[in-house]
């Protein structure tokens, strides 16, 4: 079954997970995300990410997503991983590896994999305001049929404050068969003054080349 551009058009819409970037979790503390993404067609999509600081040089995490798209179809993928730095990280721009193993799915088919990921991340002002711009790349290889599905995310983003953030964020995925790429404009806010660990992101997505059918991003992400 050539099911890989099947599901690479069903992992482009979904919610993709507020990740560290290259950036690891300080030992002790964590981070988690729940995303949901509506399109016009009502294509339902949901995905949860979470990682876990055990050192100060090794991040633990998993994340796992469903659709349920406006035609019946199914699909969905799960993965945990491991991030490591790679270099000092006390200089401007910093750079981690993952590497973790999952299983995407269609209908009742599913295919484990093997993932390894390569992340770049790196600061900066504007004026009086920081901001930052990530790039995390990812090759995730089906273990039974020898496929692959690549995936190049690039993130801008920049702080207008304590409570509001920008972010313009690109995905890019392919296939040995097929290759697509859509871009997610948000605004990331914290609601509560007395909860600075919480915040809640609102945006769109929608495949550059082909705008029919946007969807609406709602995610809330907590640190802990």
């Amino acid at each position: 079954m050539r099911y890989w551009p099947i599901l690479l058009l069903g992992l482009l819409q979904l919610p993709t997970p507020a990740q560290g970037g290259a950036w690891l979790r300080e030992k002790g503390t964590g981070f988690t995300s729940t995303t949901v993404n509506v399109t016009r067609n009502y294509d339902i999509s949901e995905s949860t990410f979470m990682e876990y600081g055990v050192r100060d040089d090794l991040t633990l995490g998993a994340e796992v997503g469903f659709l349920a798209s406006s035609i019946g179809l199914q699909s969905g993928f799960g993965s945990v991983f491991l991030r490591r730095p790679l270099g000092r990280r006390d200089r401007p721009n910093v750079w981690s590896a993952e590497l973790g193993f999952g299983a995407a799915w269609v209908g009742d088919a599913v295919y484990p994999n093997v993932k390894a990921g390569l992340s770049w991340g790196r600061g900066y002002t504007l004026g009086q305001k920081h901001g930052w711009v990530t790039i995390d790349s990812s090759l995730a290889w089906d273990i039974y049929l020898q496929e692959h599905l690549a995936k190049v995310d690039g993130t801008i983003g920049i702080n207008f404050g304590d409570r509001f953030s920008g972010m313009l964020q690109i995905y890019y995925a392919s296939t040995s068969a097929a290759g697509a790429t859509s871009v997610a404009p948000s605004i990331v806010m914290r609601p509560l003054k007395s909860r600075p660990d919480i915040r809640f992101q609102i945006g769109a997505e929608t495949l550059i080349n082909d705008t029919s059918n946007p969807a609406l991003k709602l995610s809330l992400w907590r640190e802990f």
